[in-house]
This record gives C-alpha cells, sequence and structure tokens, in this order.
C-alpha cells in the first residue's frame, strides 16, 4: 500500500518543519514541489529567486492547467510517486484532487498560521522588510492555499504540541490503510 500524505500550507506556515517531522516519525522520503521546481530551474540555468519560482510555477499551470502541473513535476522528481511519500508544498485543490485520483490513498495534513506570524518568518528567514514579505505572502500563488483547509483531515496549528499531533496522524494512516 502507497500511501501519499498531502501537507499545505501558505509560506511560512511551518510546512516543512512539519514535514521533517511526519518524515522523522513514519520514515517516508519528501517531494516538494518547490524543490521540484528550484531543481528544473538549477539544472536549466534559470533564477532560483522565490518570486521567480513562483511565477515559473503559476506559468507552468497556466500552460499546462492543473493535471498537466502534477504530470510535470512527477516525471521531473528524484523521488519515485510510486512509493509511500509526503508531498510538501501543496497549494491547489484542484491538483490535490487530481493527485487523489491517482493515487486514492491520500490524506490531507493543513498547517494553519496567522498573516502577522508569516510576515515575521518570512523577514528572519529570508532576510526581508515586512513590504517585501507581504508581497511574496500575497502573490497569486498563495492565494488558492486556503482553499485547501476544508479539505483537511488533520490540522496543525504552531501551539499544537507535535507528540499529539503525531498520534492523530497515526491514528489517520490506521484508517487509510484499512
Amino acid at each position: 500500500m502507497n500511501l501519499k500524505i498531502c501537507v499545505a500550507g501558505k509560506i511560512c506556515s511551518g510546512k516543512s518543519t512539519l514535514v521533517r517531522a511526519i518524515s522523522s516519525h513514519i520514515d517516508f522520503p519528501i517531494i516538494s514541489f518547490g524543490g521540484i521546481l528550484r531543481d528544473y530551474s538549477l539544472d536549466n540555468g534559470l533564477s532560483i529567486a522565490r518570486k521567480d519560482l513562483q511565477e515559473f510555477g503559476q506559468n507552468l499551470i497556466d500552460q499546462l492547467g492543473f493535471e498537466g502541473f502534477l504530470r510535470w513535476s512527477m516525471s521531473h522528481s528524484v523521488i519515485s510517486w510510486d512509493n509511500s511519500i509526503i508531498i510538501d508544498g501543496l497549494r491547489h485543490r484542484e491538483i490535490y484532487w487530481h493527485i487523489l485520483q491517482m493515487f486514492p490513498q491520500t490524506f490531507l495534513v493543513y498547517c494553519g498560521c496567522d498573516l502577522k506570524t508569516q510576515i515575521s518568518r518570512l523577514m528572519t528567514r529570508d532576510d526581508m522588510g515586512e513590504l517585501e514579505a507581504e508581497r511574496i505572502i500575497l502573490h497569486k500563488t498563495e492565494m488558492g492555499v486556503e482553499e485547501l483547509r476544508a479539505e483537511a483531515q488533520l490540522i496543525f496549528q504552531p501551539d499544537y504540541p507535535i507528540r499529539d499531533f503525531l498520534n492523530e496522524l497515526d491514528d489517520i494512516i490506521s484508517q487509510v490503510r484499512k
């Protein structure tokens, strides 16, 4: 049985930290849409600046559609999608639906985080000013992420104890595997 755990949330909501904790807990490899775009850009001499990667990803979606973007990402991933994996950085409900169609044993975790915390984290992480952080957080690629919250089987908030979250995750994995 090959389980897919999708992790969604806005930028600097704690997704990557949560994904690493999940991966350490259940020993699944991590696939990141942002990482796939970054690796492709590096291999092809394209910019890997955050705003350029956001634009590149959006252009692929505009050209290929959501399913086409997913298939493009799968074909450019260094990790096989045939195995159990954690998918980091899901940003669109339509892509989640296509993943569900292709891999029925899939569930979604959503990382919630308030705007003030996101801005503060992005400013610190990327050493930028507040206006630049707001511009990135309010980019078109970030706007659809909130729609995924309603689809999630599990929601993680920054103040939620990780041990409790991982126990709930174990319960969901047991249910999905039945």
